[in-house]
């Protein structure tokens, strides 16, 4: 997963390279996709698979369309565009490597999987981002799972 950090200058350049369409940008700050993993569990046909970087990427010979994705996404990410699955991020690294103000951060660098959905959520705020780029050990009251 890919967080953004109060040094974003609202360029846009790491949601015009996105290839999966994976980072919203609500109020102009990028939010990509946390690759939580709920898509992947709840398709039926297993047709969202892990990569080898930790990202989710669409099998389009198995996908039915069938929308449990979308449907199961807490962020709305997933979305079904043009017969595609669309919005599942492949942990590519292009929106790290674009950002010219080192705004995106890959916060598995700074983690250690597997990381509880609701402890990503105790997370993603600027007061423990900060920490963690700090090297500051941060609590989150989430329990991780064994």
């Amino acid at each position: 997963m890919y967080f953004t950090t109060s040094a974003c200058n609202k360029c846009g350049k790491c949601w015009e390279i996105c290839p999966t369409d994976c980072i919203k940008h609500p109020e102009d700050l990028p939010f990509s996709c946390t690759t939580c993993g709920i898509c992947a569990s709840v398709c039926p046909t297993t047709a969202i698979r892990k990569n080898k970087f930790g990202g989710y990427y669409v099998d389009r010979k198995r996908c039915t369309l069938c929308g449990m994705c979308v449907k199961h996404c807490p962020f709305d990410f997933a979305k079904i565009v043009q017969d595609r699955v669309r919005g599942i991020c492949v942990r590519c690294g292009l929106c790290v490597k674009v950002c010219p103000e080192n705004a995106r951060i890959d916060a598995l660098n700074y983690l250690k999987p597997p990381i509880e959905y609701q402890a990503l959520l105790e997370i993603a705020t600027p007061e423990k981002l900060k920490a963690l780029l700090e090297g500051k050990k941060v609590e989150v009251k989430a329990e991780v799972p064994k």
